[in-house]
C-alpha cells in the first residue's frame, strides 16, 4: 500500500498499490504491477505495458478516473555513449488530479516506476509507504504512525494489503494477508572488486545526468540488474 487516503476528493477516496515479482533468482524484486483507485474506479498498468481499467483490458485512452483526466504516450529516449547513440522507450500513465498534481505510472526496461506530485489540498490525511501527510513523523513509520521501523523487510510486511482491505489487482496472487510477504534473498555478491570497480564506474558513466539523492538509487538499479537503459528511461 503505496498511499492510502480516504478524504480524497470530496470522500471518494484514493488508494495506491503496487505489487513486486522476485528476478534474478529471488536476489531482487521489482515492481510488476501498479493500480489507483479513485472512487470506484481502478486502472491498473503492468510491466508489459498492459493496461486495464476496471478490469477491461486495454481500455480506449483517455478516460476518466472518477472525473481524473487519464493520458498514455509513448516515448522514445536516446543517449550518445562513447560515440554511439543508444535508444530505450518509455510509456507513461499519467493521472490528473488537479492543483498541477499528479500520479505517473511508467513503464520502462519491463519494470513499473511510480511517481506521485501532490499538495496539501489533495493529500492531507494520506498514510502508506511513502510516508504519512502532514507527517507527524520521517522514515519508515507503522501503520498507527507511532512506531519506527528500521528493517526494511518489516516495513514492507507492515504495509501488506489486508485481507479486509480494498483489492485493486485483477488477478490474486500468492501471498496475501494474512500468508506473510516474501522478501528478496540477500544474495552474497562473489564478483572481484575489479570487476565490481569496473561495473561500478561504467553505471556511473550511465547515471550521470541524475541529480541528487536518486543518483545512487539510479547506480543500485543499474548494478543489480545490468540493464543500463534504465538509467536513461526510469532516471531520464
Amino acid at each position: 500500500m503505496l498511499v492510502h487516503n480516504p478524504f480524497f476528493g470530496n470522500g471518494k477516496g484514493l488508494d495506491l498499490h503496487v505489487r513486486t515479482q522476485h528476478m534474478l533468482d529471488g536476489t531482487y524484486s521489482f515492481v510488476s504491477n501498479a493500480s489507483v483507485r479513485i472512487g470506484s474506479d481502478v486502472l491498473e498498468v503492468v510491466s508489459t505495458g498492459q493496461h486495464l481499467f476496471n478490469g477491461i483490458e486495454g481500455a480506449q485512452l483517455p478516460l476518466q478516473l472518477s472525473g481524473n483526466p487519464v493520458t498514455k504516450n509513448v516515448e522514445e529516449i536516446c543517449r550518445d555513449s562513447n560515440g554511439k547513440k543508444n535508444c530505450s522507450y518509455m510509456m507513461n500513465f499519467d493521472v490528473t488530479l488537479g492543483n498541477k498534481d499528479q500520479i505517473r505510472i511508467k513503464v520502462a526496461s519491463n519494470m513499473v516506476h511510480v511517481d506521485v506530485k501532490g499538495t496539501h489540498e489533495n493529500f492531507s490525511g494520506s498514510s502508506g509507504l511513502m510516508g504519512t501527510y502532514p507527517a507527524k513523523h520521517h522514515g519508515k513509520i507503522s501503520r498507527d504512525g507511532i512506531n519506527y521501523i528500521q528493517d526494511s523487510d518489516k516495513f514492507a510486511e507492515e504495509w501488506q494489503v489486508f485481507e479486509t482491505e480494498a483489492k485493486l489487482f485483477q488477478e490474486s496472487r500468492y501471498p496475501q494477508h494474512p500468508e506473510k510477504c516474501i522478501p528478496a534473498i540477500k544474495a552474497r555478491n562473489l564478483r572481484s572488486d575489479k570487476v565490481k570497480s569496473q561495473q561500478r564506474n561504467t553505471a556511473e558513466e550511465a547515471c550521470a545526468h541524475v541529480r541528487g539523492p536518486e543518483w545512487e538509487f539510479c547506480i543500485f538499479d543499474v548494478l543489480a540488474t545490468g540493464d543500463y537503459g534504465m538509467a536513461t528511461t526510469i532516471y531520464g
